[in-house]
């Protein structure tokens, strides 16, 4: 088994460095949208943007896969067609998640890409996304077996917690996102070395 760390918010050069330097097996970056353009940012009026640009990102990463988070909350935001249209470009080099579904099936319009449902309260298991993104107090043994059932993933966020790291590998989860990857990937091999 291998569990997938994504390192959490990478969205300025300091902090996706550091993200990096840990060895995750992703890296998530939260983008919106302003004038038809991707710009790295978490607020959705774009606020809190440091000038790093996705193909900036995209570089820094190297061998690490970049899962783009499309901070969608229309209509507060631009409309999860304008998201699909500025993330398609670079379909062929990221994941996306987002919570607006909308936004997943919009991208599977041009591109066949890894895409992950956030959500942070109980909703059905029926997605269109390979992979369900759940707040990480929301995974309990039901989920996990139900997901594995339906053939997907889950990779809960955002996991800073030792005990709550255990647990979630304990139920079989396929990934944790989280603050600290270094953290993450020395539980995740512990406890999977001790269940070998």
């Amino acid at each position: 088994m291998r569990l997938e760390i994504q390192a959490h918010r990478g969205n300025d050069r300091l902090a996706l460095r550091r993200l990096l330097a840990a060895g995750p097996s992703s890296v998530e970056l939260d983008v919106g949208v302003s004038d038809g353009e991707l710009v790295v940012a978490h607020d959705v009026d774009l606020a809190d943007a440091s000038g790093l640009t996705v193909d900036r990102a995209l570089e820094l990463a190297g061998d690490a896969r970049v899962v783009l988070d499309a901070k969608c909350f229309a209509p507060a935001t631009p409309s999860p067609g304008a998201f699909a249209r500025a993330l398609r470009p670079y379909l062929d080099r990221v994941a996306v998640c987002s919570f607006d579904e909308r936004v997943l099936d919009e991208v599977a319009r041009f591109r066949a890409v890894e895409t992950t449902l956030l959500f942070t309260r109980a909703l059905r298991v029926a997605t269109a996304a390979r992979t369900i993104g759940p707040r990480h107090e929301l995974v309990c043994r039901e989920l996990v077996d139900s997901a594995h059932a339906l053939g997907l993933r889950v990779v809960p966020w955002t996991v800073n917690d030792v005990r709550r790291m255990v647990e979630l590998v304990d139920l079989g989860v396929d990934g944790l996102v989280t603050d600290e990857p270094a953290l993450a990937r020395a539980v995740a091999q512990a406890r999977i070395s001790a269940a070998a």
